[in-house]
């Protein structure tokens, strides 16, 4: 009996190690910038606190019981990397829907399945002492004024195709706001999960000289979008994860937004 039960349990412990060896870690690429509260630090190196969304995406392989293995490169490198196989996820709005290399989630109508996506807001910063007003449609004011981006932002061709005018953009969020600050654009546009996810970064650095305009420009989503050589090889377990992410991933990811946005920054040491 104890030599049957020892059996069992060598069966188990082989299979569950067979299990996690086969589960290569999953390599997710994202921007190399700064981008509180979602992406922290610069570079490639990943900071031990990387962000709400960069702890979502750990999460997210970890729901298929695989380690995340997080790459930052240039956000203009990431889509032909997910596209040639060097990635195996990235985050993808529908401008790379056509993209071939590239799978999305789909619904039965195999369409972009939006239940499995994360929202997209389009917000406005601007300068408090212009003094706009509250119910402004950024959409009509932006028509005759300049809107900063960051360089490379997709959504850019979808702004100029509203009559947006829109600025070539420095290449991150603290460059645009400065440009903002010194009055070089009018107005700073930038994608967010959820409409207020970066007030507090801004309230915290601009003292109240920047603030958001509460209508975004328009609304999308992003997916976490597969390789399609990855999808081939595991395509249960993206679904898996993709179904994941639509339901446990969405509530924990509001939890690590929140706990983020309330982070403050470390004092540098003496």
């Amino acid at each position: 009996m104890r030599f049957g039960i020892f059996t069992v349990t060598c069966a188990i412990a082989a299979a569950w190690g067979n299990g996690a060896a086969a589960c290569e870690p999953i390599r997710i690429g994202y921007l190399d910038q700064e981008r509180p509260p979602y992406w922290l630090g610069a570079g490639v190196d990943v900071p031990a606190k990387p962000g709400a969304s960069a702890e979502l995406v750990q999460r997210f392989a970890a729901s298929a019981g695989c380690e995340a293995n997080l790459k930052r490169m240039p956000v203009m490198r990431i889509r032909p990397a997910l596209a040639a196989g060097e990635l195996d996820f990235a985050p993808m709005d529908a401008n790379a829907s056509n993209t071939a290399g590239i799978a999305f989630p789909l619904d039965k109508n195999h369409q972009l399945d939006i239940a499995r996506a994360l929202p997209l807001n389009i917000v406005v910063f601007v300068r408090s002492a212009d003094q706009i007003p509250p119910t402004t449609a950024p959409a009509k004011y932006f028509r005759d004024r300049l809107l900063g981006i960051t360089l490379g932002a997709s959504y850019k061709l979808r702004m100029q195709n509203l009559g947006l005018n829109v600025d070539s953009g420095a290449v991150d969020i603290a460059r645009n706001l400065e440009k903002l600050r010194l009055h070089r654009i009018d107005g700073f546009a930038v994608s967010v999960t959820f409409p207020g996810d970066m007030d507090a970064y801004v309230a915290r650095n601009y003292k109240g000289a920047v603030v958001r305009l509460p209508q975004p420009i328009f609304v999308d989503h992003v997916w976490l979008a597969a390789s399609e050589g990855y999808y081939a090889a595991h395509p249960a377990q993206v679904e898996k994860m993709w179904t994941w992410l639509a339901s446990t991933g969405m509530r924990e990811y509001a939890a690590l937004l929140k706990e983020y946005s309330d982070l403050r920054p470390q004092p540098p040491l003496p």
